[in-house]
């Protein structure tokens, strides 16, 4: 584990850290020792002294020169390095005296870390142009502290990396340290650490066992029981964060900080540890038998005859090579090298390999580019047997040398770590915007642009604005087959789309609408008088015709939607992918019009990339709905207007004393919804930025409710099933799954590792990456390694278990598909009655429906109180509570604050943890994704975002290369490029697309269908 802190005193940590009396324990279980370049440049070294350290991080050099002497000075940052509970208990309990001091295994895991810290991390800044630039210098001055204890007084090896607010510059100046990247990078350091201390111990004979998705890990054979029993200041924490309702990591993070005690002085260590000897004897652990195992399989002895050392060390050369041909009979990789490449590689090498692929593969189904810091954090995560930074990154460097990764361009005064991103994404949105290019020119307008007004207007339900009648206009009378409306929240999209759908159909075509999720479906049906499906299952349906288009099949989609008009709903959540699947599909079958509607600026795919941006970006034929008619008060339009230009903070400071601060928001949010009428409670709706905020209100909503028997009865316990959030390469890693979660298998997910359709309770995890599976009675071992590293489709779902305790008038939501009754994931529905023949439900369509008692449908559903923003966006309510915490910092960014903001007609509470801290972070975190064409420089995406012009008013975009690509199937030869469009340029290696295979399975036997809808 690793926190990180500002040093707010130089006297104050000084007198902490550097005491003149703290040395007093034979073998120095507490020492320190300087280091970093910067320190020997200044020629500090050895132990830490007291007045040196003061005056280091006062700013003043041992020659006496002042550094960066400003008022309200930083002094540096703490780096608290902790061992796991496992690996303290040996060296204190046992006594390996291998694990700690200066030349102990978790000292030499922090120095490594720490090396890396300094090589990577390590600026200062310079005035280019009048502005500060960071400039990477190489150098640190920081002290190494080694202590034992927890502030309970538990055993709690941890070692402060006290880093001085200095470096020296290229020039030789020194001056004060720029530390942002060490901020923004503590989870990396301590994947880093986490990885070194795990070599170092297996080097010591050690056995580990992962624990969690992180990279943690404990010594094998240490019982939990003794773990638990010397973790009194872990229970703390979590019995403070219960009290407040927090359940995030960082949540629980900010409890450490805030209950700290003054940690205690212990004049007799000695005697401490004498009790920690006790203690653990008392539960039956000595750890004797553990460090005995240890020490015969460690380089630092090997007992028997030379006969039998030589027998172990060929036992391990075939344990390795066994390994390694384990490995080659496992479903090839295209990141991993194959043949005698692949033997030849040692066994940390070879497993990498592994590490970086799969890390590429997790992070590329949610992003189109990511920085090779998180790339190597989340290798490092896996938790591979020996892997360490230094293994990952010379992958990484292998990967972009082949071309297998690409490097994002550098910028000047770029503060952001380096980028990469992948061929796929890459070709990914050249063929979009490919598509939209080969459109131009090939759709038949239903009418003319002069006539289009009088008879859009004569259609519609209301007086269309300037706007909307604009946005219509273009739709039914451009030539082109790809048509965008980026309409703000809250301009009437809706309302316009009603009036093209009626004149289309007056002019005989057809329209159908598709949408990510069934709630999004059916609102698009109900709002615009469209029918419509989600966007997974017209691809699964149709994307086989891309390819192959000859047989019935393919003539009766073709005379289905051929000549139709496609409306694509809330398009900024379309994936890269699913949108280039639309166009190929749009072409092969003959469809007339594709229109994208949605807003850039709301929430963008769950999935890789932001590909109606690009679209945008990339000269897409583009009418915009910038006029709000949602909000009914002024203070709400500004705020909604600021919100839309990402101006977050400044919308908060506009709320004023509507955003209300408290220890506990979701605690508090739900007490303000109970203290409403009855009449204001139906009007008000309550989001929360995150699923664990979401959970606390829910609970405390029904709670009160109960109280006040306005839910009634003894209601009914379900098991229902809530979704883990994994990617489907997470799947192949036994650390993935805990005992008690269930693996449902779609049909034809299984066939890898020989599982049938249905669901299966994860009973066991075994350390040689095994699971258990438990189907009724028969016990399945499975490895999650030979499941496919190619697969594109969800056919695999973790869930876990949760008691719903569901009464007579509660509100809920559906977390799954039920086509055939109408119920569809995120819609809502409310409990009339619970008896013995079932639970009867009014559905928001008012249709009442009974469920018996064993419906599938009972154990997909969840309360329905509060809202997640995600489920929250195309909903218009006239009052809302909202909930965001500074806390759940990836929630904090400016797009889930816009669709919070912007679902509101004519009353608006924010309720947060901490107002100042959340306004920083929604100004710098804007939420965005990222795009491959952005990362390597050929396009801007992002640059025009919340300025009221169009991309072709703003830019021109840089060139985008599409003359090398193969055409798509059918299509026409690529028009040559003119202004604002997409142009060719030389040199590109990629080649022709791959294998299109169903991205989606709808269906889950024997289970109700889903879609692509999350349960976030």
């Amino acid at each position: 584990m690793l926190s990180v802190a500002s040093v707010r005193s130089a006297s104050g940590a000084a007198g902490y850290f550097a005491k003149d009396d703290y040395y007093t324990v034979d073998d120095s279980s507490e020492v320190s020792a300087w280091g970093g370049e910067g320190a020997s440049d200044l020629g500090l070294s050895g132990e830490v002294a007291k007045d040196a350290f003061e005056g280091i991080l006062n700013g003043i050099l041992p020659s006496g020169e002042g550094v960066a002497q400003v008022e309200n000075r930083r002094s540096g940052v703490d780096l608290t390095f902790s061992a796991p509970k496992s690996v303290s208990l040996l060296a204190y309990v046992t006594g390996d005296k291998r694990i700690l001091g200066e030349n102990g295994a978790n000292m030499k895991a922090v120095a490594r870390a720490m090396a890396w810290v300094e090589k990577n991390l390590a600026e200062g800044r310079k005035d280019v142009e009048g502005r500060k630039v960071p400039v990477q210098t190489g150098n640190l001055v920081f002290a190494l502290f080694q202590h034992d204890t927890s502030r309970a007084l538990d055993p709690q090896a941890h070692v402060h990396a006290v880093i001085a607010n200095l470096t020296k510059m290229p020039d030789g100046k020194w001056q004060a340290l720029h530390a942002d990247k060490i901020w923004s990078n503590n989870t990396v350091i301590g994947s880093i650490y986490h990885a070194f201390l795990r070599e170092e111990m297996e080097k010591l004979g050690y056995r580990l066992e992962l624990k969690g998705k992180h990279g943690t890990f404990e010594v094998a054979g240490v019982p939990k029981a003794v773990l638990e029993a010397f973790s009194q200041r872990r229970e703390a924490i979590l019995e403070k964060a219960a009290e407040l309702g927090i359940t995030s990591p960082k949540g629980r993070d900010s409890v450490t900080t805030n209950t700290r005690d003054p940690k205690l002085n212990v004049e007799d260590r000695d005697g401490l540890r004498r009790e920690w000897i006790e203690k653990a004897a008392a539960l039956g652990f000595d750890g004797k038998a553990l460090l005995e195992a240890a020490l015969a399989r460690s380089e630092q002895r090997e007992p028997g005859s030379a006969l039998e050392r030589g027998y172990r060390a060929v036992s391990e050369a075939l344990t390795n090579a066994w390994e390694k041909l384990g490995d080659i009979l496992k479903p090839h990789d295209p990141l991993v090298d194959r043949g005698l490449a692949r033997v030849t590689h040692s066994p940390a090498e070879a497993r990498a390999q592994l590490a970086v692929a799969s890390a590429v593969r997790m992070l590329s189904e949610r992003e189109a580019a990511f920085n090779v810091n998180q790339l190597g954090k989340t290798a490092l995560d896996l938790g591979l047997k020996g892997v360490t930074v230094d293994h990952v990154e010379r992958r990484i460097a292998q990967l972009v040398e082949r071309g297998q990764l690409i490097a994002g361009e550098a910028r000047v005064g770029d503060t952001r770590p380096r980028m990469v991103t992948t061929q796929e994404a890459l070709r990914t949105e050249e063929r979009i915007l490919k598509a939209v290019e080969q459109g131009k020119g090939a759709s038949t307008p239903m009418i003319a642009a002069s006539e289009a007004p009088e008879r859009l207007q004569a259609h519609a339900d209301r007086e269309l604005n300037a706007g909307q009648l604009a946005a219509a206009t273009l739709i039914v009378s451009s030539e082109d087959r790809t048509v965008v409306v980026q309409g703000i929240a809250g301009a009437g999209k809706s309302t316009m789309l009603q009036s093209v759908a009626r004149v289309a159909e007056a002019e005989g075509r057809a329209v159908t609408g598709l949408a990510f999720q069934n709630k999004m479906v059916a609102d698009l049906a109900e709002g615009a008088g469209i029918k419509s499906q989600t966007i997974a299952s017209f691809i699964l349906a149709n994307e086989r015709h891309v390819t192959n288009r000859q047989g019935d099949a393919y003539e009766q989609a073709r005379a289905v939607f051929g000549g139709q008009m496609l409306v694509v709903d809330e398009t900024s959540m379309v994936s890269s992918d699913d949108m280039l699947k639309l166009h190929q599909i749009s072409a092969a079958l003959g469809v007339d019009k594709l229109v994208l509607v949605g807003d850039r600026q709301q929430l963008s795919s769950i999935d890789a990339g932001k590909s109606f941006a690009l679209i945008q970006a990339g000269g897409g034929t583009m009418a915009r709905m910038d006029e709000n008619i949602r909000q009914r008060t002024d203070q709400l339009r500004t705020v909604a207007a600021l919100a839309n230009v990402g101006e977050a903070g400044k919308a908060m400071k506009v709320l004023g004393d509507s955003v209300i601060e408290h220890n506990s928001p979701a605690l508090h949010a739900a007490e303000m919804w109970l203290g409403l009428s009855s009449a204001d409670r139906e009007s008000t709706a309550v989001f929360a930025s995150g699923r664990a905020s979401r959970a606390i209100i829910n609970q405390r909503i029904q709670d009160g409710l109960a109280a006040e028997k306005t839910v009634r009865g003894e209601g009914i316990h379900l098991t229902v099933y809530e979704r883990v959030n994994t990617t489907r390469e997470e799947l192949r890693y036994a650390s993935t799954y805990r005992p008690g979660q269930t693996l449902e298998v779609g049909r034809g997910g299984g066939q890898d590792v020989g599982l049938a359709a249905g669901r299966y309770d994860v009973d066991k995890v075994h350390p040689n990456g095994k699971v258990d599976l438990l189907d009724g009675r028969r016990r399945i071992r499975f490895d999650p390694q030979k499941l496919s590293p190619t697969e594109k489709r969800d056919r695999l779902q973790l869930s876990e278990k949760k008691d719903l305790h569901l009464r007579e008038g509660d509100r809920i939501r559906w977390t799954a598909n039920d086509k055939g009754r109408g119920l569809h994931n995120a819609a809502l529905a409310r409990v009339l009655t619970i008896d013995a023949s079932g639970v009867t439900v009014e559905t928001a369509s008012k249709e009442r429906l009974t469920l018996d008692l064993g419906d599938p449908m009972l154990s997909r559903l969840d309360l329905a109180y509060s809202l997640n923003m995600h489920m929250a966006q195309g909903i218009t309510t006239d009052k809302a509570i909202t909930v965001m915490s500074s806390q759940e910092r990836n929630l904090s960014n400016q797009r889930l604050f816009n669709v919070g903001v912007t679902r509101v007609r004519d009353e608006m509470t924010m309720v947060v943890d901490d107002k100042a801290k959340l306004e920083r972070q929604l100004d710098n975190n804007p939420g965005n994704k990222t795009s491959a064409l952005e990362t390597v420089g050929r396009l801007d995406v992002d640059r025009e975002r919340g300025t009221g012009t169009s991309p072709r008013e703003k830019f021109d975009p840089d060139p985008v290369d599409l003359s090398d690509l193969p055409p798509l199937p059918g299509d026409p030869p690529l028009p040559t490029a003119g202004k604002g469009q997409a142009a060719s340029a030389p040199g590109d290696p990629l080649k022709s697309p791959p294998e299109l295979k169903p991205d989606r399975s709808d269906v889950l036997p024997p289970l109700p269908e889903r879609s692509l809808g999350l349960d976030l």
